[in-house]
């Protein structure tokens, strides 16, 4: 879900489906973790590993940086050079497969005894009409992360629980210095990623947008940044990274972000925790984010690229890098309280939340259009140019003839 600009030295020509020769065989492999070096290494890492394991096969891998990554795999679609496995964002799933790009490993999951041990909205965020194009080897949501200095001069003795203990901590924290609560509302998909969880919290969905619950989140972000002014007009301008800069330099008691930024809170220079979101009068919900690694529909190399995803997918091939090198969080029954996943000590927070995350994959191809309405709406509300009722109307006119 971080937008990060990563310059690459990008070719078609040399990015093209595997091949097989009398030295081995050739995968072709894209990805996004170029974006630090810390993640940069621990793909390479288990690439190496790899390879160093099965002698017969080479792994030639491309990272593109994410905000060219959508336009880039898009494109390779289109002409024909998707790579043997590609890493994409789980809301390109369906997408990617209504266009036959990528392959359909239905019957390969199947018979993987692994498939059960993934709990069962990451195996949703993988699949498109029943089937199975992916395996989700990284999966991460938010939490709230707060400073625990400002909670102790403002006397709160533990995070908020519910909205309105939420609202009422944001109020008391905001102060000349620093602002309560602080989460990217940029327009994109990151205000999207932001704003579901408090309709599905409210009891709504993307799909009934226009209904009570969605409106009753809408009036909930209008309180938190227009009448409280808890939360700065700001964020309207922010992304995850700019919130965490913001939260580490003081400036946020508390913000909405994701495990991507605990690397960098750590060096904050102040106390701080993490705890799961407030929940909603419908209970706990939160966003699904991660990836999907699938495999080229016209890949030569679909059992070499099986192979080498079903080995990443075994923890103790991979947890250090897929944990802590890539900020993931455990994602099957049997890795959630495993201490080899806990690679800071704030994931169990974010882990704790995983049982009712939810995935956007679900919502079908045209998911890209409904969360531009999406995020259209939360931010006509955060500006005041509409009433939530207003916006939420909008929106609904937009999503309802993109539902297939």
């Amino acid at each position: 879900m971080r937008v990060m600009l990563v310059s690459v030295l990008f070719a078609i020509s040399a990015c093209s489906n595997g091949a097989s020769s009398s030295d081995g065989t050739t995968l072709t492999w894209w990805d996004y973790f170029g974006y630090s070096p810390a993640s940069d290494q621990a793909v390479n890492t288990l690439i190496t590993r790899y390879q160093d394991a099965h002698p017969g096969v080479q792994i030639k891998r491309t990272p593109i940086g994410f905000a060219d990554f959508h336009a880039k795999i898009v494109q390779a679609a289109a002409s024909g050079t998707f790579p043997d496995i590609a890493v994409i964002d789980t809301p390109d799933v369906p997408l990617l497969a209504s266009q036959n790009a990528i392959g359909d490993l239905t019957w390969r999951f199947a018979s993987w005894p692994d498939k059960d041990k993934y709990l069962e909205h990451v195996r949703d965020g993988v699949k498109y009409q029943e089937k199975f194009y992916g395996v989700p080897l990284r999966s991460n949501t938010t939490a709230l992360i707060y400073n625990a200095d400002h909670f102790a001069q403002a006397n709160i003795s533990a995070p908020p629980k519910t909205w309105a203990e939420l609202r009422t901590a944001a109020k008391s924290l905001t102060s000349a210095d620093h602002s309560g609560l602080c989460f990217a509302a940029a327009a994109n998909e990151q205000l999207t990623f932001n704003f579901l969880p408090l309709m599905w919290q409210a009891g709504g969905d993307l799909r009934t947008v226009g209904d009570a619950p969605s409106v009753e989140a809408l009036k909930f972000v209008n309180a938190l940044v227009n009448e409280d002014k808890s939360v700065p007009r700001s964020v309207l301008q922010w992304g995850h990274s700019d919130v965490e800069k913001e939260f580490a330099a003081g400036h946020c008691s508390m913000m909405v972000n994701g495990p991507w930024t605990l690397p960098s809170v750590e060096k904050a220079g102040f106390a701080w925790a993490a705890a799961p979101l407030p929940a909603g009068a419908k209970g706990p919900a939160s966003p699904l984010g991660g990836e999907a690694w699938v495999v080229g529909a016209k890949s030569k190399n679909t059992d070499a690229a099986w192979q080498l995803l079903t080995w990443l997918a075994d923890p103790k091939n991979s947890a250090k890098e897929i944990g802590g090198g890539l900020g993931s969080i455990p994602n099957r029954d049997d890795t959630l309280k495993d201490p080899a996943w806990k690679w800071n000590n704030a994931v169990e927070a974010f882990a704790e939340q995983m049982p009712s995350a939810r995935a956007r994959s679900v919502y079908g191809p045209k998911y890209p259009q409904m969360s531009e309405a999406i995020w259209t709406m939360a931010q006509q509300v955060m500006t005041g140019e509409r009433d939530p009722q207003q916006a939420a109307d909008a929106a609904k006119a937009k999503i309802q003839p993109l539902l297939g």
